[in-house]
């Protein structure tokens, strides 16, 4: 068994002289009464005693009245509620003050924001006691307030509680599930608002009513659709529709096109319109408006795709193309040629081919890298004047004279391989608008 040992006396006697010490280097230097009241560090009946501490006499006293408003939020979140368990938010408690004056926190018992807690201020203050201390050469003031609060306050603070929540019920069951019809998109936002008002206020079966009516806000949003009433190139008229009925706003939508001209846009609450030019549309491009309304909880994004090909023309040539001699005689010096082209309209616009260039290629050798092609001069077929009715394939032939000495050098059989470009020079039969298209590395054959 061992005995305990008696504490060393010289080691008391250090711990002695260390908490002298410490309490030598707190000092008080000043102080706004002789002797400090007795209320400071005690309890008095329908009295609240706040005490903050800050580098200067504004921030302290601010920090004081906090103290107070963070005892009487204490004291009402104790009275109010009609349930034994009482759940308070420790860490809104710590904002009490933005909570009281901003209406930004929340004290969580029965119910959550508490807006109905006004008034507090430092003028009501019965009695206030301040010091300012200096400990290891720093100074620090510290202040106190005797601030009134009866039992009598409390009432008239949970009275106004309960009329504030009594008002918010009221408005919860107008609001719940919907039960009205919406004529503007503006005002189911509003809506939407409201009721997450509403679901920070309550913490009970109610904030999980004003959550579904939220949920079902939100849905309707979603629903709204775009639908044209007009849609001709160049105009398009629209309607929002929830459902099967109309819905306005006041916002004016944003419209852009990847190629079109946007000139007006016009909506009076019911439907847009819109106006734009095409002209620098092609027909083998995706063409289309963007039409969005955006607003912070809601937003709706519409594409509207436009064909121009009803206007325009747009041709293509991307099949192989042959020479056919006609007439190559010895004796003469030039080598007429039939040349065989298909080519593919996406537009129902008739047009004519007027001129086509044409650039044979031909490569003798390594033919994997394009500079190991040779190209041959420029050969012009002027005055074609084919018609064709419009959209589909086209098979045509057109003939050239050209010097003999020049077709033999890109007949087929002197390369491994034979490519041909150009261009093709046309114009609509309905607008007189005059295209051109180019085709490149397109393989071709001869037959001498």
């Amino acid at each position: 068994m061992k005995l305990l040992q008696k504490p060393d006396k010289h080691l008391i006697i250090i711990l002695l002289l260390f908490l002298l010490s410490a309490c030598a280097n707190l000092k008080v230097i000043e102080h706004s009464t002789s002797q400090k009241p007795s209320w400071v560090y005690g309890i008095e009946k329908n009295y609240l005693i706040g005490e903050g501490t800050g580098s200067d006499y504004n921030e302290a006293k601010y920090n004081a009245l906090q103290m107070v408003k963070e005892k009487i939020v204490t004291s009402i979140a104790q009275s109010i509620s009609f349930e034994q368990n009482i759940e308070v938010n420790e860490t809104r408690y710590k904002k009490t003050i933005e909570f009281l004056e901003e209406y930004t926190s929340k004290t969580v018992s029965k119910t959550g924001n508490r807006s109905y807690l006004q008034g507090i201020s430092l003028s009501k203050a019965t009695d206030f006691y301040w010091e300012k201390r200096r400990e290891n050469r720093i100074e620090e003031i510290s202040y106190f307030i005797k601030y009134p609060f009866t039992q009598e306050d409390i009432n008239v603070l949970i009275e106004e509680w309960e009329g504030q929540e009594e008002e918010l019920s009221q408005r919860l069951d107008t609001l719940k599930f919907n039960k009205n019809g919406h004529q503007t998109v503006e005002s189911i936002i509003a809506e939407i608002e409201e009721l997450q008002y509403l679901s920070g206020f309550f913490v009970d079966q109610r904030k999980a009513i004003a959550d579904i009516s939220i949920k079902n806000l939100e849905n309707k949003l979603n629903a709204i659709q775009l639908i044209p009433e007009v849609d001709s190139l160049g105009f398009y008229k629209y309607f929002l529709m929830l459902g099967e009925d109309s819905i306005k706003t006041m916002q004016k939508p944003k419209v852009n096109s990847n190629c079109a001209d946007i000139k007006e846009i016009k909506t009076n609450n019911q439907f847009g319109c819109i106006k734009y030019e095409y002209d620098d549309c092609e027909v083998e491009d995706k063409n289309h408006l963007n039409i969005s309304y955006s607003f912070e909880e809601w937003e709706l994004n519409h594409t509207e795709y436009f064909d121009v090909s009803i206007k325009k023309i747009s041709i293509k040539n991307e099949n192989d193309i042959s020479f056919s001699s006609v007439d190559k005689s010895f004796f003469k010096k030039e080598h007429t040629i039939k040349c065989h082209f298909t080519i593919a309209s996406k537009s129902p616009v008739a047009f004519t081919i007027n001129k086509i260039e044409f650039v044979p290629q031909l490569c003798k050798r390594n033919c994997s890298y394009d500079y190991n092609y040779k190209n041959f001069p420029v050969i012009i077929v002027e005055n074609i004047n084919k018609h064709f009715s419009g959209k589909g394939n086209h098979s045509f032939e057109v003939y050239a004279s050209i010097p003999k000495s020049k077709s033999n050098q890109w007949a087929s059989r002197n390369g491994l391989s034979t490519k041909i470009s150009g261009k093709i020079y046309y114009s609509s039969l309905k607008t007189g608008e005059n295209k051109i298209h180019e085709f490149t590395d397109l393989e071709y054959f001869t037959n001498w």
